[in-house]
């Protein structure tokens, strides 16, 4: 039977950390998506209100499309400049989260490329992707039978 841990509140801190753990880890492709899958999650005025923190912290101005279109959000974001701003703005720690759990991540780590390496990843990444990790058993004789050296 499989047990879960109960939920924990992430703080701000750990969200922005595991954000940028994936956005380390993922294709541009996979991440411009999972961009625009949670500012499509957003309500225009919050779309407008981040955009806008985004503006505030950068040295060039967002195209205005940037603040309504989620595609035209994901452009912004690949400049290395919006994410820094990104991660220093208020609230940022929500928006973080929900690219984190967005569907093309989840997608690329429970049957995409990322699959692969799932057993090398993180345990909350496990989660996200559905992943069941078996349990280390430290190679304990029992567990295997191994070569018979009594005939030697």
């Amino acid at each position: 039977m499989k047990r879960r841990h109960a939920q924990q509140a992430i703080s701000e801190d750990e969200q922005i950390a595991r954000y940028a753990y994936v956005l380390g880890n993922v294709p541009a492709s996979v991440a411009d998506k999972a961009y625009a899958a949670a500012f499509s999650r957003l309500s225009t005025s919050q779309r407008q209100e981040i955009v806008g923190r985004l503006a505030s912290q950068l040295p060039f101005a967002p195209q205005e499309a940037a603040s309504v279109d989620p595609e035209a959000f994901a452009m912004l974001m690949r400049d290395l400049r919006s994410r820094d701003a990104f991660v220093r703005v208020e609230g940022a720690g929500a928006f973080a989260a929900a690219f984190v759990a967005s569907p093309p991540i989840a997608a690329y780590f429970s049957v995409g490329a990322g699959s692969v390496t799932i057993d090398q990843q993180p345990p909350w990444l496990h989660e996200l992707a559905g992943h069941e990790t078996a349990p280390i058993d430290s190679g304990r004789r029992h567990n295997s039978k191994g070569v018979d050296t009594g005939m030697w």
